[in-house]
């Protein structure tokens, strides 16, 4: 799929945040939404490298998301159901949660590259208070950016609303980590959650998935701590290969998975 232009107002709205939109300012919008469907037999058989997000990963992550979201079943059917009359701003409502929570320092961001290019994403996020967790010392003035970026997406939506979203149910996916807090208590208040997960179509069953799951998984193993991740009932048997098991069904259609550490 590809997007159309984006509008004047729009990019000048993102340009004051030029840490997160380089190659945005570089290029149309609709150039950067080529699909990767005519990616070569060489980009195949590349090496798929998994690592720690950059800043300048951002607008690729929200790209690749996009793709990978368009059509999900939260994502796209309840929370963005007229994303096919305004696919930007089904973009622009990845971006700016990428954004903002790539500065929440209790957040990790992973990207799988091929050839440089980002094709699929996973967002851990460390939850507990012990020595191992990512918190910063409280008057860190680092713990001033996501709070600042919040403030700048919620003038932004004021000014430029999401077209694609429902109102009512913009807020699905955090309410769902809200009223589920009670399940990260005793054992499982030292965890590595993990908080989206997403691979390009392009990329999807050839172990990409996989692979930014590990990174998770192994950091948890090295600190004795378990995993979760907040699902849908589709995905109950993928997560299962990486040893993530049923704890119980949320409100609506999602499901709560965790993972034991290993020794």
């Amino acid at each position: 799929m590809r997007l159309t232009s984006v509008s004047h107002h729009t990019q000048s709205l993102l340009q004051p945040l030029p840490f997160a939109l380089n190659d945005l300012d570089s290029c149309p919008i609709r150039f950067c939404f080529r699909t990767m469907s005519n990616h070569s037999n060489a980009e195949s058989e590349a090496p798929v490298i998994v690592r720690l997000a950059k800043t300048t990963d951002i607008p690729a992550i929200a790209r690749c998301w996009y793709h990978a979201f368009f059509d999900d079943v939260v994502i796209g059917e309840i929370m963005h159901p007229f994303r096919k009359d305004y696919p930007d701003d089904v973009y622009y409502f990845l971006l700016r949660g990428i954004r903002e929570r790539y500065f929440d320092w209790s957040h990790r961001f992973v990207v799988a590259t091929v050839n440089d290019r980002v094709v699929g994403a996973a967002e851990w996020r460390r939850l507990g208070n012990d020595t191992n967790a990512l918190q910063l010392w409280r008057f860190d003035p680092r713990n001033i950016i996501s709070p600042a970026i919040s403030f700048w997406n919620s003038l932004s939506l004021k000014l430029y609303p999401n077209r694609a979203a429902d109102p009512t149910r913009s807020s699905y996916l955090d309410a769902a980590v809200d009223g589920s807090a009670h399940h990260w208590t005793g054992d499982r208040a030292e965890c590595w959650d993990l908080h989206i997960c997403g691979v390009h179509p392009d990329w999807q069953g050839k172990g990409v998935g996989k692979k930014v799951v590990a990174w998770g998984t192994a950091r948890a193993d090295e600190e004795g701590v378990c995993c979760s991740v907040i699902t849908g009932e589709t995905k109950r048997a993928f997560y299962a290969k990486s040893g993530f098991v049923g704890d119980g069904k949320l409100g609506g259609q999602g499901i709560i998975l965790f993972r034991a550490p290993v020794a």
